[in-house]
């Protein structure tokens, strides 16, 4: 390779994609001495400045490192579950209420806690407790119909003193919760707390749905393979009766934790009560504000698409916001989300980089090119670039704003808190929030956008940090089909985010800039229905 000539690669060992060049024969000691004196002279800096801030703004960030994945073990099957079992379970609903529900009485558009019960041969128990206080007991019992192809499900309002028969659409589920076809993405935490290490399993849905299940199993200790957490990435056929093919009662839900999972149990024959989840709170009883972004951060997560065929993918977020009155150049107000497909060799992407730049000031005329739109760069690793412009009808997406949870039609409302849950959220508080997305023609209202922050110590929830992102019913094939982040290394910078970060690249083409109000608003717009959100939130 001549000295004028480089390749892409990437570098494993430190996470960068980097260009391979003969200029590394050159004598670099004084630069690297020099280099040496300045990172020690940092690090004191570093040292001296708060938790979570940190006195750097240069790439590679050090303390900015990607999450990864240890290999599963060779041959992993899908876990087998026990042949009784019970559990609680925290579920999240794909939406609001709809507008005349032919079944007002229904658990599926409230955020639940549930006792539930398998005994294989003789049934699946569900006792299930809303945010607003009404129960429901479901119960399917080991009776075929094959005229529907379900089993025979009753239903209890009333705690178990009387019953009805309803037609839920499911079926008995097996001790084999995935399908021949799943495979193990890798070993990992979950997130920046490292409560306990998982395997993350996608299952693909039968043809012709283009969507995947996704499962995160605990990997060893007293729970290992049993359940922790699971995300449907397509929604039941109606909000009101599932897929006989599907998981039964847990498809209703877009999103479910098990902070309580345990071989053995007998089908109840009364009323257990509140399921117990140690740290849980419904509402908001300590008064916490809602979160509101720092304006110079940068973040890692796992992002998780909802298509078959895609693995997580090692994700890195700038953002920065300047002031009105800091505000000078386009880069000023700006996101990078950086996202590798370090896990899908198959996959012909390298990486692709969103980036989103915030709407100008009003006293800065006119705003610079590209203001208030966005570029979704995609590197692929033949060498060949394509960069697109993400839209909502035909109208550019702009960078959000950092109180964008507290923006008109929204309705960020925080539904719950846990504190100090030993799994999940061992030592810190979170609060569980609700944001509505632009509606679906299955969810009229709006859909569910689910997100954990975790305020910090003496915080009253405005500056937070943000544990996991997850939007229901995300629309696979629009984009990148990213619906979760699961958050690991954060930290707010002192000094601004240096502006080429932000730069997309010439090959992406330059439209004209936006000034109105509405390249800040992507969420809430429900006479818009949405083609793309980017992620990294």
């Amino acid at each position: 390779m001549s000295p004028n000539q480089s390749q892409l690669v990437y570098d494993g060992s430190s996470r960068e994609l980097k260009h391979e060049s003969s200029y590394l024969d050159l004598d670099l000691s004084p630069f690297l001495a020099l280099l040496h004196l300045t990172s020690a002279i940092l690090r004191k800096l570093v040292a001296m400045t708060p938790p979570n801030l940190k006195l750097t703004a240069v790439k590679p960030i050090p303390e900015i490192v990607f999450p990864e994945f240890q290999p599963c073990p060779p041959g992993s099957q899908p876990p087998t579950l026990p042949s009784a079992w019970s559990c609680v379970a925290l579920l999240h609903p794909f939406s609001p209420p709809l507008p005349n529900p032919p079944d007002p009485d229904t658990p599926f558009f409230e955020l639940c806690t549930a006792w539930v019960t398998y005994v294989e041969g003789e049934g699946m128990d569900a006792q299930i407790i809303g945010e607003s206080g009404k129960t429901w007991w479901y119960r399917i019992l080991p009776i075929f119909l094959p005229d529907n192809g379900t089993n025979l499900s009753i239903l209890s309002m009333d705690r178990g003193e009387t019953w009805k028969l309803v037609d839920m659409g499911w079926t008995l589920p097996s001790t084999s919760w995935l399908s021949a076809g799943a495979s193990c993405a890798g070993l990992s935490y979950l997130n920046w707390m490292q409560a306990q290490e998982l395997a993350w399993w996608r299952d693909p849905d039968p043809s012709p749905s283009p969507a995947a299940t996704w499962f995160w199993f605990n990997a060893d200790g007293p729970a290992a393979n049993l359940p922790f957490r699971m995300m449907f990435g397509a929604p039941p056929p109606s909000p009101y009766r599932g897929d006989p093919s599907k998981l039964a009662f847990f498809q209703m839900y877009s999103f479910v934790y098990f902070p309580q999972f345990s071989p053995g149990g007998r089908i109840p024959q009364r009323w257990h009560g509140i399921p117990p989840i140690f740290g849980f709170s419904w509402g908001n009883p300590n008064g916490y504000q809602l979160f509101k972004w720092n304006s110079n951060f940068g973040m890692t997560t796992f992002m998780t698409p909802v298509d078959k065929n895609t693995n997580p993918l090692p994700t890195r977020v700038f953002y920065r916001w300047a002031s009105d009155g800091e505000y000078k150049s386009l880069t000023d107000r700006a996101q990078s989300t950086w996202m590798v497909y370090e896990y899908n060799p198959r996959s012909p992407t390298l990486y692709v980089d969103a980036y989103m730049y915030g709407i100008a000031p009003p006293q800065i005329a006119p705003p610079p090119a590209n203001s208030g739109s966005n570029f979704l760069l995609t590197q692929f690793r033949d060498g060949r670039r394509d960069c697109t412009t993400l839209k909502i009808e035909g109208v550019a997406l702009g960078q959000q704003l950092p109180n964008w949870v507290s923006t008109p039609g929204v309705e960020g409302t925080i539904r719950a808190t846990l504190a100090n849950h030993p799994t999940l959220c061992p030592d810190n508080t979170v609060t569980i929030v609700s944001v509505l997305f632009p509606p679906s023609e299955t969810y009229t209202e709006g859909r569910y956008l689910w997100t954990w922050y975790s305020p910090f110590p003496g915080s009253d929830g405005t500056h937070s940090r943000p544990v996991t992102f997850m939007e229901s019913a995300s629309q696979i094939g629009k984009g990148t089909s990213l619906a979760l982040a699961d958050y690991f290394a954060y930290e707010e910078f002192i000094q601004p985010i240096e502006p080429h970060y932000f730069e997309a690249p010439a090959v992406c083409t330059m439209p004209t800039p936006r000034t109105d109000a509405f390249a800040n608003t992507w969420m809430g717009v429900k006479e818009s229905p949405i083609t793309y959100i980017p992620r990294g939130i």
